[in-house]
């Protein structure tokens, strides 16, 4: 026979509780498992396949297809935004009950589809008064006036071009003339410039002719007696340009003696004949 050995007291309490525990835990699994037993499942929690149509309305039943067909991930304004129809059905901020987006949403789903007033497109009294006020202050003008003006503004235009017009056809027949006369100055201005430097040359050999052998140009006698045939030869050129002058007068003096003297002549001999 084996010994009985004794526990101490806070063993035994200890090993009651755990099996106190234990023993109600399984209890109420077993209820709980009753209970789920006894129940019957809702509708909404079984799958499609096995919902009782007849238990279920039509509208409900089309709304809860129209759930399940929803596979866009949209948000409800955009998806009716999509299909055609009022975004909100309610106003969600102050912009909603603006007058410009309750026009643009008739304008956009029409009557029935917007659920607005249609009189909210028709300017009020105040409204009315400050586009006639803007009108008369920004088109002071009637139709009739502003067509004329129009029709002025045109004729005035076409008087314009015309005479630009005929502005560039006088001076395209004058270009041949002008032309002619720029080639006239250009073979002036080279033909001096050809006298000038034959006149330089002809210098410079008088005077290395005067020296009677070769002088480098850059000495200071041949610079010295080339400016003094230089201050002669202008003389030369100042005095013949004078008598040229002179002759020229005198020539028209006498062109202007003889003149007179027909002028005289004539009523002289008329006299006699009378």
């Amino acid at each position: 026979m084996l010994p009985f050995r004794r526990l101490p007291s806070t063993a035994v309490g200890q090993c009651f509780s755990l099996v106190r525990s234990f023993t109600g835990g399984i209890t109420q699994w077993a209820k709980k498992a009753e209970q789920l037993e006894s129940e019957e499942p809702a509708a909404e929690e079984l799958p499609v396949t096995f919902v009782d149509d007849d238990a279920e309305s039509t509208e409900a039943r089309e709304a809860r297809i129209a759930t399940l067909r929803n596979k866009s991930r949209l948000l409800p304004q955009h998806r009716n935004m999509l299909h055609g129809v009022l975004p909100y059905e309610q106003s969600q901020s102050w912009i909603h009950d603006t007058v410009k987006y309750k026009r643009m949403m008739l304008g956009r789903y029409g009557i029935d589809g917007s659920k607005v007033d249609p009189r909210v497109c028709f300017p009020t009294k105040k409204e009315a008064y400050e586009r006639a006020e803007y009108e008369r202050v920004a088109f002071p003008f009637s139709l009739k006036q502003m067509m004329d003006a129009n029709e002025s503004e045109r004729k005035a235009r076409k008087a314009q071009i015309e005479a630009r017009e005929a502005e560039v056809a006088r001076k395209l027949e004058k270009l041949d003339q002008w032309t002619a006369d720029l080639n006239a100055r250009i073979a002036k201005k080279e033909a001096e410039a050809r006298a000038a430097k034959e006149r330089k040359d002809r210098l410079v050999e008088e005077v290395r002719r005067h020296f009677g052998f070769k002088v480098d140009p850059r000495d200071e006698r041949f610079q010295e007696m080339l400016a003094q045939k230089e201050r002669e030869d202008r003389k030369k050129v100042k005095e013949a340009k004078r008598k040229e002058k002179e002759e020229k007068m005198m020539e028209k003096l006498q062109k202007k003696t003889a003149q007179l003297e027909a002028d005289i002549e004539v009523p002289s001999g008329d006299k006699t004949k009378q």
